[in-house]
């Protein structure tokens, strides 16, 4: 806010209408915005849907990888598929001897 108060102190005539109206776009835009999200929501609420059914049809296409290799550290359970960077828990050990 200071910003916007130094700005308007020492703004001329012309710069302070191009900002109103740029101020008056960014609210415009955001009142249709929020407008067009209460419309879907209502959508939703006819046909009996949640945000969490589309989240469920959008998911992640990615199969899921059971863990190949499982190691007690620090005393929890860490589990990795051998896929990506080793974790801290498999740095300096025989994987062979942790197969899950």
């Amino acid at each position: 806010m200071k910003e916007i108060r130094s700005f308007i102190k020492s703004a001329s005539l012309t710069e302070l209408e191009k900002a109103q109206s740029l101020i008056g776009d960014a609210i415009t835009k955001y009142t249709e915005q929020q407008q067009a999200k209460q419309e879907v929501l209502e959508l939703l609420k006819q046909k009996g849907l949640t945000l969490e059914d589309l989240q469920d049809a959008a998911g992640d296409k990615r199969t899921k990888v059971m863990p190949k290799y499982r190691i007690e550290y620090e005393g929890k359970i860490v589990e990795w598929t051998g896929r990506g960077k080793r974790p801290k828990a498999f740095q300096g050990v025989e994987l062979t001897e942790h197969l899950a």
